[in-house]
């Protein structure tokens, strides 16, 4: 629907007046309400005024106008609200108007967007959700052909859309001072935030600057995804962050936030893969120097993508290939924790989640507002510390974009499956998982020199003073562990342990057994004496606490195991492990599994001494037994576990 051209505009106006009749109220609601249902994100307001302000500037670059090409946005977390301003071809009066009617859209076709520069939005709903999706929106907007600058603002639309307020809400005319005074042409958008609103306090979401310049790179059309094209416009964008009285002014890169970008020093290790082959073929051996990477990443475009597809996909999608033009992205660090580091290094804060696993599809340049999981088909648990993002140019969007047409979501799936599949068979590309990602460390050990340097610099960092324990650091590698795991053993720390043998060849790492009378002491729990002994119940009234064989595996962290369990070419199987000592854990999320602590609580859990938590597979009524080498240290260190032959260290 395009809007009515009236020769005047009149204020105050019901914007919905474009749309039906005065009569058709209760009509007007359920439109409003039908759109305000496709938005459910924190974001979501931010997403929709930039998207609006991106496609704006960009026009005026294809109209010939001349700069600045500016897209500024202000959030102000001391009144709580939000504004975007941008330099692009602004609105007339009489659009400005209808602007917040449902389905009426001012992005006319034009020659110069090929299907390589698309427009983001088109269905006319954005300033219609910004306007009933809260109860005070501003509205300034001037064209250059005619300088005439028309200020509105609109209050209680949510309450009205969600029948809390019977009167229309109505789009009068705002006598405020405008920023656009200083512009020759463009748009300013405020909008005021509440308790009634989502979201409700900005500041609840951040006040760090980093992060709110991470959310424009990773969520809104600032982000640009430039897989295989250029930017129509190389427009400016700057971010204003007021708190506390003061404003704090940064620029931001409007090009998507990829995680292979994300810098430290000493800088990661992330090899582009498509550069890599070009000059090593997929079959060699790596080198040394190419090997123990902290992350692999690619971009392909359609021909590559095509190469990749089976033959009965290529033929099932050929239309779709052709039609959409696709290019992906993708990602895979060598552990799960690298997340967290890289949302640190991007945000100041560890546990955000603008960076992470799975599947995002871009149309048009721009994300859209899901995340999914990846359908893999193969590498199952590899897959879930994957990120693909797959482009698709003119695939038509939902009214939230939250997803996409059916056969295009198909074909998206269908990539990040294959993407994985190649993943999957590069990994020796990468560091050992469980290891930790030391920006102190060097980045490769390449003689004894190097390792010297490591072992050293590691020992000054985090040493371990230990009674009757010889190791004067904490664990770097699997065999450390090892190492302290025996010494704490005959230091009496797991009572009744018995140890049949170790392997370093074979499947599975060692065989145990626990054998000693039911008074043995650190048996028996004691919150003060014995934190890691077991409940009455577990003991038993047996002459003696005994247990079968049991399985263990060594494991610098957790980490490792959760990637040898998800390794489609190991033997190794959830089911036949019992125990898992490690040193801790480095993620804090495990996609399909579930970790418990072992408290007083659920004391009855706890089947072998020792044992800190518990490792449960979603669907699998096996757990096993979790041995954080680093608790019991602490247990020990404090005076809370007794150990024999005690000496200072």
């Amino acid at each position: 629907m395009t809007a009515p051209n009236p020769t005047t505009v009149v204020f105050p106006l019901d914007p919905l007046s474009f749309i039906g009749n005065n009569d058709e109220m209760e009509y007007r609601r359920r439109t409003i309400q039908g759109v305000l249902e496709s938005y459910h994100g924190n974001y979501d307001v931010l997403a929709e005024a930039v998207q609006n302000a991106v496609d704006a500037v960009e026009d005026a670059h294809l109209a010939g106008l001349d700069e600045p090409f500016l897209v500024e946005v202000t959030v102000n977390l001391t009144n709580n609200w939000i504004s975007v301003l941008d330099t692009g071809v602004g609105m007339s009066p009489e659009q400005v108007a209808a602007a917040c009617a449902p389905s009426i859209s001012f992005k006319s076709p034009n020659a110069k967007r090929d299907k390589k520069n698309l427009y983001r939005g088109y269905k006319g709903v954005g300033l219609t959700f910004l306007a009933y999706g809260t109860d005070d929106i501003t509205i300034h907007s001037k064209q250059s052909s005619s300088g005439t600058l028309t200020k509105a603002r609109m209050q209680y639309g949510c309450a009205w859309a969600k029948e809390r307020k019977s009167d229309a809400a109505m789009l009068a005319e705002d006598a405020t001072a405008s920023p656009l005074e200083n512009h020759p042409r463009g748009t300013f958008i405020k909008v005021q935030f509440s308790p009634e609103t989502r979201p409700r306090s900005l500041s609840k979401l951040a006040v760090d600057w980093r992060v709110w310049a991470t959310v424009l790179r990773t969520r809104t059309a600032i982000g640009q995804i430039l897989l295989g094209r250029g930017p129509i416009v190389k427009f400016k964008v700057k971010l204003n962050i007021i708190h506390g009285g003061a404003t704090h002014e940064e620029s931001v890169e409007p090009r998507f936030l990829y995680p292979s970008d994300i810098e430290r020093k000493p800088s990661f290790r992330f090899l582009d893969l498509v550069k890599y082959h070009k000059e090593h073929a997929e079959t060699t051996k790596p080198p040394a120097d190419k090997i123990r990477q902290d992350g692999l990443y690619l971009t392909w475009g359609t021909e590559r993508i095509i190469e990749e597809l089976t033959s009965e996909q290529q033929q099932t999608f050929a239309e779709q290939l052709k039609e959409y033009g696709p290019f992906v992205y993708a990602f895979v660090p060598y552990q799960g924790s690298v997340w967290g580091d890289l949302n640190q290094l991007a945000t100041g804060i560890k546990n955000r989640n603008h960076l992470q696993p799975g599947l995002i599809i871009g149309v048009n340049r721009q994300r859209l507002a899901d995340i999914s999981d990846i359908q893999a088909t193969r590498f199952e648990t590899f897959s879930r510390n994957v990120l693909v993002i797959v482009h698709l140019d003119g695939a038509r969007s939902d009214q939230g974009r939250k997803t996409v047409e059916v056969e295009a979501l198909d074909l998206a799936n269908k990539i990040a499956d294959r993407v994985v599949q190649y993943l999957g068979k590069q990994r020796e590309l990468l560091k050992p998982a469980g290891e930790s990602s030391d920006p102190d460390t060097r980045e490769i050990e390449k003689d004894h020199a190097d390792w010297l340097f490591n072992v050293k610099t590691h020992a000054q960092k985090s040493p371990l003073h230990l009674p009757s324990v010889t190791f004067i650091s904490t664990p770097l590698t699997e065999q450390d562990v090892v190492g302290l795991f025996h010494q704490l053993s005959s230091s009496g720390v797991f009572p009744g342990l018995r140890i049949y043998a170790t392997s370093q060849i074979g499947t599975y790492d060692c065989l145990i057994e626990f054998d000693c009378a039911p008074d043995t002491a650190g048996l028996n729990y004691s919150e003060t004496e014995s934190p890691f002994g077991l409940s009455p119940y577990t003991v038993g009234t047996k002459r003696r606490y005994n247990t079968r064989p049991l399985t263990v595996e060594f494991k610098n962290n957790l980490d490792g195991l959760i990637a040898d369990l998800g390794d489609e070419n190991t033997s190794k199987s959830f089911g036949h492990i019992d125990v898992c000592v490690c040193w801790t854990m480095i993620g804090d999320k495990f996609p399909g599994y579930g970790i418990e602590t072992i408290a007083e609580a659920n004391l009855d859990e706890r089947a072998y001494p020792g044992v800190t938590h518990l490792l449960r597979r979603d669907g699998d009524a096996h757990k096993i037994g979790l041995i954080l080498l680093k608790e019991v240290t602490d247990a020990v260190r404090a005076g809370r576990v007794g150990v024999l032959n005690s000496q200072s260290v």
